[in-house]
C-alpha cells in the first residue's frame, strides 16, 4: 500500500513540474550570435584583456538546495520547490529588476491524494495542487494562486472544512484547475477586504472576479464570532454571493468548539444552498490532532430541500516526515438528492496523504 501511495505521490509531482515547467521556458538569458558582417574590433594586450563574461545562470538554478539524502518524498519536494521558485523569478522579471531569491523561496503550496468510500457513491479518488505566492511588488500585498481545487471553495469562497483541514472535505463538488491574481489592501487585523481574478483552464476558458470582506468580532477572552461575506461573477454563471458566519469557543488550551454555517445565492441557481455544521476539535499535540462533526446541508430551491446530514471524524498526525501528513476519515451519512429517492444511510471511509513544500506553508 505504501508502495502505490508513493508511485502515486511521485507521478502527481512530476505532472506539477511538468506543467510548472511551462512557465520557466525561455528563463534562459542568451547573447545574440555575432554577425559575420560586423567589424572586428582590435585585440587589447593581454594584460588588459577582460575576463570573459559567465555564463548567465537558469533561473531554476539560483533556487537549488541541497540535495538530500536521495528518498522520494525529500527530492519530490526539493524539486517542487525549485520549480516554483524558478517560475516565481521568470514572472518577476516581467516587471523588470533584479531577481528576487529570498522571496521567490517563499511559495507555498501542497500536494494531496484522497481517496473516500462511501456506500452512496462508492469509491472517488482525488488529487489536488494548491499553490500561493505574494508577488514583491506593493509590498507583496498582490499574490499570484494556482490549483486544481474546489471550484465552491475557490470561486463562490465556500469553506465548509473542519476546524483542521480535511482533504476528503467537500467531496461533492468537481475538482478544476483555477489560476489567477489576489490583492489584499492595507487593512486592520480583525475587519479585511481583499479582491482576486482568474480563471479554469479548461477547453471553453471561464474567468471570475471576487471580492470578500472578514470581520472577527471578540467576545471575552475566549470566543469569536467570524463574519465572511464575498461578491462573485463568473462570465457564464453570472453574479452571486456567500455569506459566512462562524462562531469558535475555546473551552480548553486543547478543546474547540466551532459553530459554521455558510449560504450562497446566485444567478444560475434557485434559492439558496447553505450548510451548518457543529464541530469539537482535540488538539493531541505533535502535530496530531482530532476533530468530530454534526452536519446539515440543503438547499432552499430544490425538491428535496435537506440534501444531507450526518456525522463523521477525522484523525490527523504527522507521517514520517514533518512535512508530510496523513488523514482518516469514518461517518455515516443520510443523503437524498432526488424527491423520488428514499433516504437511505451511507457509510463513509476515507484516507488522504498532503505533501507541503516552501518554506511557508498555508
Amino acid at each position: 500500500m505504501s508502495m502505490l501511495v508513493a508511485k502515486t505521490l511521485q507521478r502527481t509531482a512530476i505532472t506539477t513540474i511538468l506543467m510548472a515547467g511551462l512557465w520557466t521556458i525561455g528563463c534562459t538569458t542568451h547573447r545574440p550570435p555575432a554577425t559575420a558582417d560586423a567589424p572586428k574590433p582590435q585585440a587589447p594586450p593581454p594584460a588588459a584583456a577582460p575576463a570573459e563574461a559567465a555564463p548567465q545562470p537558469r533561473l531554476r538554478d539560483l533556487c537549488r538546495g541541497e540535495a538530500g539524502d536521495g528518498e522520494l518524498l525529500d527530492e519530490t519536494k526539493r524539486r517542487l520547490e525549485e520549480t516554483f521558485c524558478g517560475a516565481n523569478l521568470w514572472f518577476d522579471g516581467l516587471f523588470g529588476g533584479e531577481p528576487d531569491v529570498e522571496n521567490a523561496r517563499q511559495t507555498s503550496g501542497r500536494v494531496e491524494l484522497s481517496t473516500l468510500y462511501t456506500e452512496h457513491d462508492g469509491f472517488d479518488v482525488r488529487g489536488r495542487l494548491r499553490l500561493r505566492y505574494n508577488l514583491p511588488a506593493l509590498d507583496r500585498r498582490i499574490n499570484l494562486f494556482l490549483g486544481r481545487d474546489d471550484r465552491d471553495q475557490v470561486v463562490e469562497d465556500r469553506l465548509e472544512g473542519f476546524a483542521i483541514r480535511s482533504s476528503v472535505f467537500g467531496l461533492e463538488t468537481e475538482e478544476q484547475w483555477l489560476a489567477g491574481l489576489g490583492y489584499a489592501p492595507p487593512g486592520r487585523w480583525a475587519s479585511k477586504f481583499d479582491f482576486r481574478v482568474g480563471g479554469r483552464l479548461k477547453t471553453a476558458p471561464e474567468i471570475f472576479a471576487q471580492s470578500r470582506y472578514r470581520h472577527n468580532a471578540f467576545v471575552g477572552e475566549h470566543s469569536v464570532w467570524r463574519f465572511r461575506e464575498t461578491v462573485f461573477w463568473e462570465n457564464r454563471e453570472g453574479f452571486g454571493s456567500t455569506t459566512g458566519l462562524d462562531f469558535d469557543r475555546v473551552l480548553r488550551r486543547d478543546l474547540l468548539f466551532r459553530w459554521g454555517n455558510v449560504g450562497t445565492i446566485s444567478e444560475s441557481t434557485e434559492g439558496m444552498t447553505w450548510r451548518s455544521a457543529a464541530v469539537l476539535y482535540h488538539n493531541l499535540h505533535k502535530a496530531r490532532a482530532v476533530a468530530a462533526e454534526l452536519f446539515l446541508r440543503g438547499a432552499t430551491g430544490d425538491d428535496v430541500q435537506l440534501r444531507e446530514y450526518g456525522a463523521r471524524t477525522v484523525y490527523r498526525q504527522p507521517v514520517g516526515k514533518p512535512y508530510l501528513f496523513g488523514e482518516l476519515t469514518a461517518g455515516y451519512t443520510w443523503p437524498r438528492e432526488e424527491r423520488h429517492q428514499p433516504r437511505e444511510g451511507s457509510a463513509m471511509l476515507g484516507l488522504s496523504l498532503e505533501l507541503l513544500f516552501g518554506r511557508k506553508p498555508r
